[in-house]
């Protein structure tokens, strides 16, 4: 009996609790076994809008390890570093007793950022050696990258302090530990433009802290690390987020505007908005920095803004200069604000209620000789009145705002599942070959090595290209924007497609063709149909088995043209068909165990309506299936 009411109070628990209220359910998790520990843990993922990745008979220490992970990542995207700094610690003491010493590593880095993020650097310095030391102990080639990463961050911490000559000397080690750099290893030159770059930075600070001669010194330093770090962004095709910033410290050294005109047209041809308002702030442009700022929610930048702006125009202009120091004095104190008008509101309404119930006391003591009994059912009665409309006017306004949260929920687990569907499937692969390498590295010759870093090569370019892809489609969801068809060679599209499941189909052994004419010009958005083919292929590795095919090619229908990709798997039941294309609908598990959020087809759907175009799917069990949607020939 007693174990049926904790698990119906968990059931109200995962109905009803915010997330600040996780800490009960764990408490719940970790005081129990069995059943009441499997929903408790199940409860938490509820909450937190995730998926469980577990079952009723996985072993608890199992369990533990997943929500905890779970946990953290919550409370560090939600910028609630203590409760990240609370199970962090739970999760290095665990993996200490198992002796996991890479996981617990990792926890320390993880408490180590979140000390860093509460301003307590001495204690992130620490966890970051010991970080470090962990590492060492494990050994291997992620050790020697795990100990540049902190020794970086360390110095991260030291410059925030003004500890400009520390930094320095961190930044030289990362260097050292770097060693030198051939040609044609990429990543390792992008390692040296970014540490190139903090030391430039180093040097800034140095030279505005210097005066005379060494000032000079400090600065031309300053420059030759820019460049260098520039022009080995530039020459390995760096990330444009990278570029720009490199573009930014090259102007801080140099002093030249013209670097940060061209930052600009990058950023802009990119879409980095945050990046945009950044260089706008640099280059002085304060006006469309704090709109950007503002429109954006960079409250952080918002107020760097505001500040500069006052500093700088305090001479030239001391009315604008007072207008931004308001606004600065303003958004420093909304935080503190926001927190104290709600204690405020809750005051008034208990101090209003004591001074009602004290007026009718006085009025109910005044009258009571004359008209004791009647007068005392009349202000019962108006005591009753006016709570009943305190209890409606509450209710309905909770109504309300239930109703707002719950849209609310609906979107973000709708973005959450969809952001998840489309990431699991190559962030699998990449696990995959990692678990290979760590765990028959010194066993592997260099070729098959080779093969695996470049199967992560190109699973972690598909993943990304896939983020991509998915964050327009947000985008135009968020801001109803309309799709850009354009012409382009559908095969060579297929092509590029069918990498992103070069490993997974590997994996069972399948034969993917493209069939696609090579010749052929469709009109449509790319993006959208890149997606889509994404989805549909990575369902029909799902639910091929093993020695499978997988065809792709073109059918003519008219004036349509139809891309289809058809397996010969597993095939879909009659009653999946019917709600395949509704977010509501359930995913089922792959022939190789494989899971999912069953979120795809439902998000190529509403992507392929705001086109006009159409899609269909077509199975019989154990027999495959065929979907296939609609595209338009160019000049159509």
């Amino acid at each position: 009996m007693k174990r049926l009411l904790i698990i119906v109070c968990l059931m109200v628990l995962s109905w009803s609790l915010p997330a600040q209220d996780i800490d009960s359910l764990y408490q719940v998790f970790e005081n129990n076994k069995g059943e009441v520990a499997y929903k408790a843990a199940v409860a938490i993922d509820e909450v937190i809008g995730r998926e469980p990745n577990f079952e009723l008979d996985t072993d608890k220490d199992e369990i533990k390890l997943k929500i905890l992970r779970t946990m953290i990542l919550y409370f560090f995207g939600n910028d609630d570093f203590q409760h990240v700094v609370t199970y962090s610690e739970i999760g290095i003491a665990h993996y200490d007793k198992i002796g996991d010493l890479f996981n617990e590593a990792g926890c320390y880095m993880t408490l180590a950022n979140a000390y860093q993020r509460l301003g307590q650097f001495d204690k992130a310095i620490d966890c970051y050696n010991r970080c470090g030391e962990l590492m060492d102990e494990e050994g291997g080639e992620m050790a020697e990258v795990s100990k540049r990463y902190v020794m970086n961050n360390i110095a991260e911490i030291h410059m925030a302090m003004g500890e400009y000559d520390r930094a320095e000397e961190m930044y030289h080690k990362c260097v050292e530990l770097l060693g030198e750099v051939q040609v044609n290893d990429t990543a390792a030159n992008l390692d040296l433009a970014t540490y190139c770059q903090n030391l430039a930075e180093v040097h800034i600070a140095q030279a505005n802290h210097s005066e005379g001669e060494e000032r000079e010194r400090f600065m031309a330093e300053a420059i030759g690390l820019a460049e260098q770090s520039l022009e080995l962004s530039q020459r390995y095709q760096d990330t444009p987020n990278k570029i720009i910033n490199r573009m930014m410290t090259l102007s801080k050294a140099t002093g030249d505007t013209k670097i940060l005109d061209e930052a600009l047209r990058l950023a802009e041809d990119n879409n980095e908005l945050f990046l945009q308002a950044v260089l706008s702030l640099q280059k002085g442009d304060y006006t469309k920095a704090i709109a950007m700022a503002k429109e954006n929610h960079y409250d952080g930048l918002l107020r760097d803004a505001l500040e500069a702006g006052y500093q700088d125009l305090r001479v030239s202009n001391p009315a604008k200069a007072l207008e931004y120091l308001e606004r600065s004095v303003v958004m420093k104190d909304s935080i503190f604000n926001e927190n104290q008008q709600q204690l405020i509101r809750d005051y008034q309404v208990r101090y209003a209620m004591q001074e009602k119930e004290h007026e009718l006391e006085m009025q109910q003591e005044k009258n009571k000789k004359a008209r004791l009994m009647v007068f005392g059912l009349v202000i019962l009665a108006v005591v009753m009145f006016a709570l009943f409309v305190i209890w409606w006017r509450l209710a309905q306004m909770r109504k309300k705002r239930n109703q707002e949260l719950t849209q609310l929920n609906e979107l973000k687990d709708r973005l959450m599942s969809i952001v998840s569907h489309d990431v699991k499937t190559p962030v699998s692969a990449i696990c995959s070959v990692l678990e290979q390498l760590c765990s028959y590295y010194d066993g592997m010759n260099d070729t098959d090595r080779k093969a695996s870093l470049m199967v992560l090569r190109s699973t972690s370019m598909a993943l990304s290209d896939r983020l991509y892809n998915i964050l327009q489609w947000v985008k135009s969801v968020l801001e109803h924007g309309e799709v850009t068809p354009e012409d382009f060679n559908l095969a060579q599209l297929v092509d590029e497609s069918l990498k992103s499941i070069d490993y997974s189909a590997g994996v069972k052994s399948l034969k993917v063709s493209n069939e696609v004419d090579s010749t052929l010009v469709v009109h449509s958005d790319p993006s959208v149909v890149s997606l889509v083919l994404q989805n549909l292929l990575s369902n029909a590795v799902k639910f091929s088995y093993p020695n499978g095919e997988i065809h792709v090619r073109v059918e003519e229908d008219g004036d349509v043209l139809w891309l289809t990709v058809q397996d010969n798997g597993k095939g879909i039941t009659e009653q999946k068909l019917e709600k395949i294309f509704r977010f509501v609908s359930n995913s089922s598990s792959g022939t190789g165990g494989e899971t999912g959020t069953g979120i795809g087809l439902f998000v190529s759907k509403q992507l392929l309506d705001k086109m006009g175009e159409a899609i269909r799917v077509e199975s019989v069990i154990d027999e495959g299936t065929t979907v296939r949607f609609s595209v338009r020939p160019a000049g159509a």
